[in-house]
């Protein structure tokens, strides 16, 4: 999880020169930023609806998590995607043919789509045990906060202000964890 994190924040800055964390502020939050906050809303009923909760929670653990997980999971994970996204999307790959743009775009949206699928499917469903995926409500979490995966690209591209694609990624990661009393630190310490 250090390397995921290490490399998030160390590609962005390197190759962009800014993590988008500290741009100047807009002076208009844009729609598209309320709306990802809505989607999140109706993916945290939806957790709800489907939650797995634990019998005996350890508050240290649950507020270790709240305060360093949540924060650095919300921060960092947008700055890999986006980026993937948008090596494509901003490069110059195949502009000097025919619908180049679109189709780097398309290359960019299927690698951002991958890579998320991947890390989620392959190291965060060894550790996030707060939604129960086999549930039909859980099913329609795992749509919903996948749309908004995509949102965060937009409201990114809005805003040029990463700090709104961390805001709903927060809610996702925090407010489970209030009636689920989960905790990452067991699987951190095996």
């Amino acid at each position: 999880m250090i390397l995921y994190y290490v490399l998030a924040w160390g590609i962005v800055k390197w190759r962009r020169g800014s993590t988008g964390y500290f741009n100047k502020p807009i002076q208009k939050i844009p729609l598209i930023f309320y709306i990802n906050v809505g989607v999140i809303l109706i993916a945290l009923i939806l957790a709800y609806l489907s939650r797995i909760t634990i019998d005996q929670p350890a508050l240290i653990g649950i507020l270790l998590t709240a305060v360093l997980w949540a924060t650095i999971n919300a921060s960092s994970e947008q700055l890999l995607w986006i980026y993937i996204f948008e090596a494509w999307d901003l490069s110059g790959t195949f502009r000097n043919i025919r619908h180049g743009k679109l189709i780097n775009r398309a290359i960019g949206l299927i690698l951002f789509t991958a890579f998320v699928g991947l890390i989620h499917v392959m190291f965060w469903v060894n550790f996030l045990h707060t939604v129960d995926s086999t549930q039909l409500v859980g099913v329609f979490f795992v749509i919903i906060t996948t749309v908004s995966g995509y949102l965060h690209l937009v409201v990114w591209r809005k805003s040029s202000q990463m700090v709104f694609t961390f805001i709903p990624h927060f809610m996702l990661n925090l407010i489970p964890l209030i009636w689920t009393g989960y905790s990452i630190l067991p699987y951190l310490i095996r």
